[in-house]
């Protein structure tokens, strides 16, 4: 009954909502050719959801996202999935224990579909249709723009983890909206007003065969914008995993810059900027991200949307990078890649990897916002405080939602972040 009436309270907000947007969209027709509504949108992550979709993988990582399970709002029905039945039941006896009712989620599992992977990148990606019901976006998909595919899955694996999206809106009895073009999910990011965010190194990199207005034209008709900004590049601890070298033995496993990482609409006109602290420049890995993130700083100062209006930005910190040595081994499929690609290296050689860790890797829910901190026990004070700057930030943003802090250092290892691992589903017109 509870989530009857929170689904019906939502239903009535989107309703006004989209009505709302409608009238501002006739209004500003009057003495001007009337623009028609697109056929798809994508809307912000600050939108209601009717679910929160969670992939488990049996590690350590399943332990931060129980944290996120357990902090939402419990009218906020959650989505896990799963490879297996045995992962499954598992999950389930662990929440069990946790006190996580079972009416409050349920399981997908994929029957060994697809390689585990973050349900973000390579998962649904639901769409808003023009009479607000649902749509699926199943996009193409490459493994990061492995092209050759010398890391990650087989041909037939990475077919499987193609058809991921559509598997799941035949499931949800949704229907799909196909592309060809490469999308990943923690590359997207939209104000709700017909802006997207891109970032050149990233998108041109997955789609060498599409020009840059192929892709906008695309990227118009599938989430309903009107105006793309491409910023350049990401921090240099997102760097490409499968040209992971930074310099020396510093290696990184990341994605090439997904926009999650590092730049973040909080509303429909404000953006948050990963920032390097002056005091943090005498790293050299923090000033190549500073370096970087200057030129995406100029890029997003220097916009003006279609009626003229600047961006506000807001400049956040980035965490003390983290080092974490490795022994080279060649029973490990992405250390041969390693040992190919970098003849100075030997087997039983030690390497130095950086995690992708990031105050931007953060999910909007209904009511919570979950950001990253950092600080633990033995950790220099200059972590705490950047932790306490970004909740002071992120509380002032969110002034209507409890911000949940919570260390994401298990899941950054692994080349993400919790919004990676999760994926929104907006409220569905019933």
């Amino acid at each position: 009954m509870n989530r009857a009436r929170t689904v019906a309270q939502r239903a009535e907000e989107a309703l006004r909502n989209l009505n709302a947007l409608m009238l501002v969209a006739l209004l500003a027709g009057c003495g001007a050719p009337q623009e028609e509504l697109p056929e798809y949108v994508l809307p912000p992550e600050w939108a209601p959801h009717d679910a929160v979709w969670f992939n488990y993988n049996g590690n350590a990582i399943d332990t931060v996202l129980d944290q996120v399970v357990v902090a939402l709002l419990p009218s906020t029905f959650v989505v896990c999935v799963a490879d297996d039945d045995s992962l499954a039941m598992r999950t389930v006896a662990r929440w069990d224990s946790l006190g996580i009712m079972r009416d409050r989620y349920r399981m997908e599992v994929l029957g060994e579909t697809i390689m585990t992977g973050t349900v973000r990148d390579m998962g649904p990606i639901f769409l808003r249709q023009r009479d607000g019901t649902l749509a699926v976006l199943d996009a193409d998909w490459n493994y990061y723009g492995d092209h050759e595919n010398l890391v990650g899955s087989s041909a037939e694996m990475l077919a499987q983890q193609d058809s991921f999206p559509t598997m799941i809106a035949r499931r949800l009895g949704l229907p799909v909206v196909h592309s060809n073009l490469v999308i990943e999910g923690g590359a997207v990011e939209v104000n709700g007003a017909g802006i997207l965010l891109q970032v050149e190194a990233v998108t041109m990199q997955r789609n060498p065969g599409w020009s840059k207005d192929s892709m906008e034209q695309e990227y118009k008709r599938i989430f309903g914008v009107q105006e793309i900004i491409w910023l350049k590049d990401g921090p240099v601890d997102d760097t490409w995993y499968m040209d992971p070298r930074v310099h020396g033995n510093v290696f990184c496993q990341g994605t090439g810059g997904h926009v999650d990482e590092f730049c973040r609409f909080v509303n429909d006109s404000t953006v948050l900027l990963a920032w390097p602290d002056d005091v943090d420049l005498t790293d050299s890995l923090q000033l190549i991200t500073r370096q970087r993130m200057d030129v995406n700083l100029r890029i997003l100062e220097q916009f003006r949307d279609r009626d003229g209006r600047a961006l506000h930005v807001i400049k956040v910190p980035t965490p003390e990078i983290e080092f974490n040595a490795h022994v080279m081994n060649t029973e490990r499929s992405y250390d041969q890649m390693l040992l190919k690609e970098n003849k100075d290296l030997q087997a039983g050689d030690t390497i130095r990897y950086i995690p992708a860790a990031s105050y931007l890797n953060f999910l909007i829910t209904n009511g919570r916002v979950f950001v990253p901190a950092y600080w633990q026990e033995g950790k220099p004070a200059s972590t705490k405080a950047k932790d306490d700057r970004m909740q002071a930030v992120m509380k002032k943003t969110f002034p209507d939602r409890s911000i949940v802090q919570l260390d994401p250092r298990e899941i950054n290892w692994r080349g993400g972040g919790v919004h990676c691992w999760t994926q929104q589903q907006p409220f569905a017109k019933e």
